[in-house]
């Protein structure tokens, strides 16, 4: 059913917390053979969960044309459309999810709501941002009254001619939102500029700014904690997929350090992130806890580069290779054999308190989810088409960036301590 409502699952009705349905929403974005998308937001049982068959992503969905992006906190999940500048809301009410209200960012300028997950961040019940990367700010809202609070400009200094932001990330370093953009050169490749906002979410005031021009394309959770409290942030597989096809204006692959207690990118640092797995082309980091990460590479020992493949091309060419390195250190990383060669499609997805890596198949007709905190690493779920969320009915939403945003109060981890 879509419009209003989905059924979903088996969930019991009626009062009572032991009647609630018991499960988790799933969304995600299918590729057409033509290269469009469509999205699907849709319950999913526990006993679906359990089952160990592929899950499938349009079962009783609510269908999203033009793809969609997803964040959830409670029993509510948020949908943004790809194709108008709105985030519909749904609650889960007795097993399916019931549209509730619907919040609009037109005033802005948008045309469009497509992202990255770490673009929505709920702070609290009553706020939450967008991060706008095409007019350089922060749009704050309210999730519970689904109304719009305001917006906070962001600048910096002036990027080089002939580059344009092209995506917005954040996360929590020592509590204070750190929203960080990419760019594009005039030929579409993503070029080695990165401008950083230090934001206070209790007063919306950008308390401190910075960029770097050593690196770009900083990806999706990529953003690691070494042991001694400095925060390490990486890019995913297609800034390496065009520096290894060689394309105009590509970049070597880097990371970002910043140093415990700073503000600001460490300009001194400048590794060669491609040495770290035998001088594979490397996107990265996954984190795994305890300061460790996944690096992936492309495995040109065994494939060499052809250099009539685009980058996308190269990126679904099952010939990855991954990688397990102590953040932060001269440690060579080394190979998880566990984890067969797949596509450089990776992302990081947690779910039920584990990290998963989640691996696009060639075809992106499905994905597959492999628990990174056992080993051997195994698939758990291999979900129809690619996820952009799943996440547990009840939870916190994007329970990473809430530990790490309550590390201003309470202090960071043991040393040692998964994070």
């Amino acid at each position: 059913m879509n419009g209003g409502g989905a059924m979903n699952g088996a969930g019991a009705t009626g009062g009572g917390d032991d009647a609630l349905f018991r499960g988790a929403v799933l969304c995600t974005v299918g590729v057409a053979p033509a290269g469009d998308f469509n999205g699907w937001v849709r319950l999913v049982s526990d006993a679906e969960l359990e089952g160990g068959e592929v899950i499938e992503s349009t079962d009783g969905a609510i269908e999203v044309a033009g793809g969609v992006a997803c964040a959830a906190r409670g029993r509510s999940v948020f949908a943004l459309s790809y194709e108008a500048p709105i985030i519909t809301r749904y609650d889960e009410v007795d097993g399916a999810l019931v549209e509730h209200e619907r919040v609009s960012f037109a005033n802005f300028g948008l045309t469009s709501l497509a992202s990255a997950p770490e673009q929505t961040v709920l702070i609290s019940d009553t706020k939450a941002y967008f991060l706008d990367a095409d007019q350089s700010q922060i749009i704050v809202w309210n999730p519970e009254q689904m109304v719009v609070i305001g917006a906070v400009p962001l600048t910096v200094a002036e990027p080089p001619e002939g580059i344009t932001p092209f995506s917005f990330r954040s996360t929590f370093i020592d509590g204070l939102l750190v929203a960080y953009n990419s760019y594009l050169n005039d030929q579409g490749i993503r070029a080695a500029r990165s401008d950083f906002w230090f934001v206070d979410p209790a007063t919306d005031e950008v308390v401190a700014t910075d960029f770097t021009e050593q690196c770009g394309d900083l990806a999706p959770m990529n953003v690691v904690t070494a042991n001694n409290g400095d925060v390490y942030l990486g890019h995913g597989g297609w800034a390496a997929a065009e520096h290894a096809l060689g394309l105009p204006g590509s970049f070597s692959p880097c990371l970002v350090r910043v140093r415990a207690g700073s503000r600001e990118i460490d300009a001194t640092y400048r590794p060669d992130l491609n040495a770290l797995t035998g001088g594979l082309p490397t996107g990265g980091l996954i984190p795994i806890g305890d300061a460790r990460a996944i690096l992936y590479g492309y495995n040109t020992n065994d494939v060499p580069v052809d250099p009539t493949l685009t980058a996308l091309e190269l990126l679904q060419t099952p010939n990855w290779d991954f990688y397990e390195w102590e953040v932060g250190t001269d440690e060579p990383a080394a190979r998880v054999e566990s984890i067969p060669s797949g596509t450089g499609r990776v992302a990081l997805e947690e779910f039920d308190g584990r990290t998963f890596l989640l691996i696009v198949a060639p075809d992106q007709a499905s994905s597959e989810l492999l628990d990174l905190t056992v080993r051997p690493v195994a698939t758990s779920y291999t979900v129809r088409d690619v996820p952009v969320l799943l996440s547990r009915l009840g939870s916190e939403p994007q329970a990473r960036m809430a530990q790490l945003l309550r590390t201003r109060v309470e202090g960071p981890p043991r040393q040692g301590a998964p994070r």
